[in-house]
């Protein structure tokens, strides 16, 4: 492999990473505008149902794409827990 090829490669995956980045912020904002809509009809911020769904989905996803099943589940536990503790924080500010 070249020191060109490589270079060219590095700035693929960064590129691919900032694309990650910006579609996470986006999904952020839509999350947020349903925390906002749970808030207000006063549901919990955590939905078992809704969750486990998306688990299996998540896992057909990664299983299509050839993406480690595990690795897909461990990225997005760790997302949705952070839209968990998003809504509760909107909850919150909604009971001041």
């Amino acid at each position: 492999m070249s020191g060109d090829e490589l270079r060219r490669l590095r700035a693929e995956i960064d590129s691919l990473d900032e694309e990650v980045i910006r579609i996470l912020a986006l999904r952020f904002v839509a999350t947020g505008k349903v925390g906002t809509i749970k808030a207000a009809q006063n549901l919990e911020a955590v939905d078992p149902s809704r969750e486990a769904a998306q688990a299996e989905r998540y896992s057909v996803l990664a299983a299509r794409y050839g993406v480690s099943i595990e690795l897909t589940q461990k990225v997005f536990r760790a997302v949705i827990d952070e839209v968990v503790a998003n809504h509760q924080t909107i909850r919150e500010s909604t009971l001041k």
